[in-house]
């Protein structure tokens, strides 16, 4: 049995898979894209920490008869995913294992909204002490659209600062700290009263641009916007111009449509707009929740009889 990964997971992780398994080899590629051996005869695919890059995508891509593949990520969509629905590979992805971080993320662009922190920043930048007549969150309303591991969070996080919370997801099961609750369908009608909009729905068809011209119209013009979904659920033409036409306060993404954003796009020159560049996951402790699951799912996929945990496909 051969395991294609990155050298960062195996360092942490390669020991307590050959205690599991004797005798596992293993195909590594490092932060530089250098393989410690070919991966053509891989089984198993890990795809996590320093693998996540395109020259490791273009390698497993020539596996001609991978198994299982595990990732890091919550979401399933994109080139790896779809190489390894192609070649029929048992997939197992890891929700929830980033969520604390991301959620983290989201209500610090909401508090970054809120108490001025990019302008404050600029005049301090600038040596100017003046004061700015700043907001409270006591009397915010925040729609969370996304009601899974992140999006429980953030809810969490704006009820403790005495917030409003209204929310978005797929299903009925009603979620703790929600004050009013709904599906897509109420979605339109959710817009016009929040304050926050924080986007943490995983991607499908239904929600590509799902804020688009129409939605933002919807928004209040004081309104900020969140995402830490995926970028596609975001008409960034119509954002900008609702941006341009001061019809909204600002827009706060960890992503976006294309990844990395192009440097010569105006996007990034907007005081308005804050783009962190899609490491809201980034933790000692992201890694650690990850590779515990997989060796979790090492142990299952070794014993044959037990289901796989988190299996997407």
């Amino acid at each position: 049995m051969k395991v294609a990964t990155g050298r960062k997971f195996f360092e942490r992780y390669g020991s307590s898979a050959e205690e599991i398994v004797p005798g596992l080899q293993w195909a590594l590629i490092d932060s530089k894209g250098e393989w410690s051996g070919t991966p053509e005869d891989c089984d198993l695919i890990v795809y996590a920490a320093d693998a996540c890059s395109t020259a490791f995508v273009d390698e497993v891509e020539q596996i001609s008869a991978p198994r299982w593949a595990h990732t890091e990520d919550a979401g399933i969509d994109g080139r790896f995913y779809d190489v390894m629905r192609e070649k029929n590979v048992m997939v197992t992805h890891s929700p929830a294992s980033n969520a604390p971080e991301v959620a983290e993320c989201a209500f610090s662009f909401v508090l970054w909204s809120t108490k001025n922190l990019g302008e404050l920043h600029e005049q301090q930048r600038q040596h100017q002490w003046k004061q700015l007549a700043l907001e409270t969150l006591i009397d915010k309303t925040i729609l969370v659209v996304g009601l899974g591991a992140i999006g429980k969070r953030v809810a969490a996080y704006s009820k403790a600062f005495g917030m409003r919370v209204l929310g978005i997801r797929r299903s009925s099961q009603t979620v703790e700290n929600v004050d009013i609750q709904g599906t897509l369908a109420d979605f339109n009608t959710f817009l016009p009263e929040a304050d926050f909009v924080v986007l943490a729905i995983p991607i499908g068809p239904e929600v590509v641009e799902l804020i688009d011209q129409d939605a933002l119209a919807l928004m209040k013009s004081s309104a900020t916007l969140v995402n830490v979904g995926r970028g596609a659920l975001i008409d960034i033409l119509a954002l900008k111009r609702s941006l341009d036409e001061g019809h909204l306060r600002h827009f706060c993404t960890d992503v976006l449509p294309t990844e990395p954003w192009p440097a010569d796009d105006d996007l990034w020159d907007r005081p308005n707009v804050l783009i962190t560049p899609h490491n809201a996951s980034s933790s000692p402790l992201y890694l650690e929740r990850v590779g515990e699951l997989w060796i979790e799912n090492l142990r299952r996929y070794v014993d044959g009889g037990r289901e796989m945990r988190h299996r997407a496909f």
